[in-house]
This record gives structure tokens, C-alpha cells and sequence, in this order.
């Protein structure tokens, strides 16, 4: 897959050492431009620096040439932080990947899995994809505010129902978008100085609040998913059969007698993607075979598999194989 490297890209600077959010002046909006190939895309980044040291940035790209790569590579991001930082990474449109340089794990970055991690300094590759503009946010928060905030106790709780261990890198948890919404509308235009560090301080201080009683409750609700007395293992191997007339989730709850939200979290808890998702995915997949193999119009097969219009289907399609139906056709033939 084509993917495009932006030519004299200079970014390191956006995170620094020599400026952390403790050298920073609380309160100042800074905004500076991305640089990509000329005619691509345009985008910026904004900093907020605010007090006790916790830094908010807010990165937008917008892609605004028709023939575009699938693919944009940002380039590599390094600094060192003058103490333990805990980051959150939130994405409220688009898909970015995001490659851990020094352990090779990579991040897919898409809407409602927000990203965790602790870490005393950072070195990671951005990559992004362009079948739509990305808009995300992230917080860096030096860990003695944190527990300063929650208290030791509850703090130390927190990074243990997120997984993160000292020098583990990240964890991503399945959030509401209604949390993270607090933080992407937490810079309104009309405030400045103190008053846009108190209302961006507060919406942050209620994002991890709320996030950390969601997380905590799906964590003990995620315990008694093993209580359960329906085998999963059957429910996927009944999916792995469905062709035309997909059961609903309501269907299949009062079939394993349990309700529709437990059955949906066992599922994600045994197989990482939901029932929908999983249905979804096993359609385009068929879809892709049946481009390849036969000359079933389009319009059919979308519809087929459950799209109202073509054009969400192109749209979904692309998202999963980075080529349009079109042209998998085309290569095919």
C-alpha cells in the first residue's frame, strides 16, 4: 500500500524537552502549523499549558487533495520528561496509528478507545490515514498531580484497573465518547488566560473522575463475565454461519438466555471486537471474495450486505482494505 512521507518534516520540537508543561507559562494557547507534501493536507497543533505542570494538546488534519495517498506518515515524536508522566490520547474523528519506537507495539487510534500510559520519556512514529479529516486531543499529566488529585490510594488503584505497571507503555480502553467530548470542547474561544486554564482544568479533572468510576465498574462488571453459564465459543461459532439474515443482538440474547449487554461485553471479552463489529467485518470480508471472484453489481452486494447506499459501503470498504471496491475489481480482472 502506498504511503506518503511528508518531505522536510520537522517535529520534534512538539515534544521537546525544552518544553515540558512545566517551562511552559500556564495559560498560553500556542498553535503551530504541520508541514506535509505540498497540496496534501493542511493541519495544526494547539498547546495549553496548565497549572501543576498539565499540558493539553489538540492536533487537526484536514485532507484536501482528491488523489491523496491512503496514508500519510508524520514522522517520529522524542523527549524526555523531568519526572513520570501518565498521557491520555483521545480521537474524536479520523484514524491514526501510533508505533512505539523502543518497543515496536503499535496503536491503532480511533473513536471511543482511549489511550492510557505512564512514562518517564517518549520516542513514537505517527501515522495517518486520510480517508478522513482527524481531529484528537492528549493530555500529558505529571503523576504527583495525579495522585495529588485522586490521593495515593485511588490513584495507585487506577493505574492497576488500566494494566499500567511502571515502564509498561500504554493500555486502550473502550470509553463514551461523552467523556472524551469534555476535553475536545475544553478550549471554548471565548475565554482566555485564567479563565480558559479553570474551565480547560475542570473538564479534564471531570474526564478522569468519570473515567476512572466507568473503568472501574466495567472492571468488576468484567469479573463476573466468567459467571456466566452460556458458552461464548458456541455464539461464535453460530456467527461464523450467518449469510443473508443476520440474527439481532436481541435475537441471540433471549436464544443464550442472558441479556444483550452481557452477552455483547463476553463476546468482547473473548474475541477483542463486539458482535456487531465482528458481523460487519465477516461482510466485507465476503464482500472483498465476492469483487474478486464473480461480477455481482455493486449496488447489489452492498445492499446484500446490509447497506442502504452504495456509498457507505465504498466508504467502509476502503476503511477496512485501503482500496475502494472499484478498484479491487479492477486489479482482480
Amino acid at each position: 500500500m502506498k504511503r506518503l512521507v511528508a518531505s522536510g518534516q520537522k517535529i520534534e520540537w512538539l515534544f521537546d524537552s525544552n518544553n515540558t508543561p512545566s517551562q511552559t507559562t500556564s495559560g498560553d494557547l500556542m498553535s503551530f502549523p504541520f508541514v506535509y507534501m505540498p497540496g496534501v493536507a493542511k493541519g495544526y497543533t494547539e498547546h495549553l499549558a496548565l497549572p501543576n505542570g498539565t499540558f493539553l494538546f489538540k492536533n487537526h488534519h484536514e485532507f484536501i487533495s482528491e488523489d491523496r495517498p491512503p496514508q500519510i506518515n508524520l514522522g517520529d515524536f522524542k523527549s524526555d520528561f523531568p519526572g513520570p508522566v501518565f498521557n491520555v490520547h483521545m480521537m474524536h474523528s479520523g484514524q491514526v496509528d501510533i508505533l512505539n519506537n523502543v518497543t515496536k507495539r503499535t496503536a491503532r487510534r480511533v473513536i471511543g478507545l482511549d489511550l492510557f500510559s505512564r512514562f518517564n520519556s517518549i520516542d513514537i512514529n505517527q501515522n495517518l490515514y486520510t480517508d478522513e479529516n482527524i481531529y484528537l486531543t492528549g493530555l500529558f499529566i505529571p503523576e504527583n498531580q495525579l495522585i495529588n488529585l485522586f490521593g495515593s490510594d485511588v490513584a495507585e488503584n487506577f493505574f492497576q484497573i488500566l494494566g499500567l505497571h511502571k515502564n509498561q507503555d500504554f493500555c486502550e480502553i473502550n470509553l463514551p465518547q461523552s467523556l472524551s467530548a469534555k476535553v475536545a470542547n475544553c478550549i471554548p474561544s471565548s475565554l482566555n488566560g485564567n479563565m480558559r486554564s479553570l474551565f480547560a482544568t475542570s473538564a479534564i479533572i471531570q474526564y478522569l473522575l468519570e473515567a476512572n468510576l466507568y473503568i472501574s465498574n466495567s472492571n468488576n462488571f468484567a469479573l463476573n463475565l466468567g459467571k456466566m453459564d452460556f458458552d461464548v465459543t458456541a455464539l461464535y461459532a453460530e456467527l461464523l454461519c450467518v449469510t443473508e439474515n443476520a440474527p439481532t443482538i436481541e435475537e441471540l440474547s433471549k436464544k443464550y438466555n442472558v441479556s444483550a449487554s452481557k452477552l455483547n461485553q463476553s463476546f468482547i471479552k473473548k474475541y477483542d471486537q463486539s458482535i456487531y463489529s465482528f458481523l460487519t467485518n465477516q461482510r466485507l470480508d465476503q464482500a472483498h471474495e465476492a469483487l474478486v471472484r464473480t461480477e455481482i453489481p455493486m449496488k447489489t452486494l452492498a445492499h446484500k450486505i446490509g447497506y442502504s447506499h452504495v456509498n457507505h459501503f465504498i466508504t467502509a470498504f476502503k476503511k477496512k482494505f485501503g482500496v475502494t471496491p472499484g478498484s479491487l475489481r479492477k486489479i482482480a480482472e
